[in-house]
């Protein structure tokens, strides 16, 4: 239930600005976590209508590799699943006792940390810019992961410390990355967001499904863990050379002006010249004041991730550990 919430709370903190993203030029085409424009087709940035800017957009190739990005990433997310039983006994602990509740309230921080910064990022981070709060949150992911290799497998520590540390900074770091990430990608189109969306079920597949599948076979289970310990730096080196010139080029590209120095002018029906309203962005305060505008779409979208987290991060989990308890 508290992925639906976290769902929910995305959706409205799709309005929220960040003041730091002024600064930034990637901040002045995705804004906050998820800013939108308030002003709709009448609103002006570079010479563009939105509506027009949104055409432009639509028509833009897609950059694949933010797949692979977006798959480094909630690569550390999978921690929730079976590789979280496979942590539970490298730390000696069985399925039953105070020592195992203790442990499955720990990995619910993964829930919490993303609930808290899917909206708390705009307060916490309110003067760090979009592009810097997705490099903050995979080096988070990447901490986050690296501590049961590391701590637990590696030097054999038993410290149920870890497994907040652990769980905690990769539910906030997945709080901060997953609502910010499609939104500083927002200029490169739809198409290239689809790609990153598909990164989700992919990185959950590849660990889950083939990663096991190669345990079944005689490969320690630690070795997924150093898998998605590796994976997080080749993504941010992709990001960060293939993907984030992209996005720059895209946020300062502006349509040719009709002289050096000047943009083209819009004109109205009449053959006016057209006001130029600078674009705004809603406050979340306003977007719960106007809830009847949003909430009634999102209910279909909130009832259909009812049933889709429950299998995949409630049962498929519970039957895991069940089915391999020792």
């Amino acid at each position: 239930m508290a992925m639906v919430v976290d769902n929910a709370a995305a959706a409205v903190a799709a309005s929220e600005p960040s003041r730091g993203a002024r600064e930034d030029p990637i901040g002045a085409e995705a804004s906050g976590s998820c800013a939108t424009p308030s002003d709709g087709v009448g609103s002006f940035r570079g010479g563009l209508t939105v509506g027009s800017k949104a055409d432009l957009e639509a028509e833009l190739p897609p950059q694949r590799l933010v797949l692979l990005v977006m798959i480094s990433v909630i690569q550390g997310y999978t921690l929730i699943g079976p590789l979280q039983h496979a942590f539970k006994v490298a730390m000696h602990i069985g399925d039953k006792g105070s020592l195992s509740t203790v442990f499955t309230q720990a990995a619910a921080l993964v829930q919490w940390g993303k609930f808290l910064m899917t909206l708390g990022q705009n307060l916490i981070f309110s003067r760090v810019s979009p592009l810097v709060r997705v490099y903050i949150a995979m080096a988070g992911i990447a901490v986050g992961a690296v501590i049961p290799p590391l701590c637990v497998f590696t030097f054999g520590s038993s410290w149920l410390g870890w497994v907040f540390i652990s769980f905690g900074l990769i539910g906030l770091s997945l709080g901060v990355f997953e609502c910010t990430f499609l939104n500083v990608i927002t200029p490169l189109g739809p198409l290239t967001k689809s790609w990153a969306i598909m990164g989700f079920p992919a990185a959950f597949f590849i660990v889950n499904v083939l990663g096991f599948l190669l345990v079944s076979f005689g490969v320690p289970v630690e070795a997924l863990f150093w898998y998605i310990v590796l994976g997080a730096p080749v993504g941010a080196i992709v990001f960060r050379r293939q993907i984030v010139p992209q996005i720059l080029g895209s946020a300062g590209a502006a349509p040719p002006p009709a002289e050096q120095g000047q943009q083209p002018q819009q004109q109205d029906e009449e053959g006016h010249e057209a006001k130029k309203t600078p674009a705004r962005t809603a406050t979340v305060y306003k977007s719960i004041l106007e809830w009847q505008a949003w909430l009634p779409m999102l209910l279909p979208f909130m009832c259909a991730n009812v049933v889709g987290h429950f299998v995949m991060e409630g049962a498929l989990p519970a039957n895991f550990n069940t089915f391999n308890d020792k």
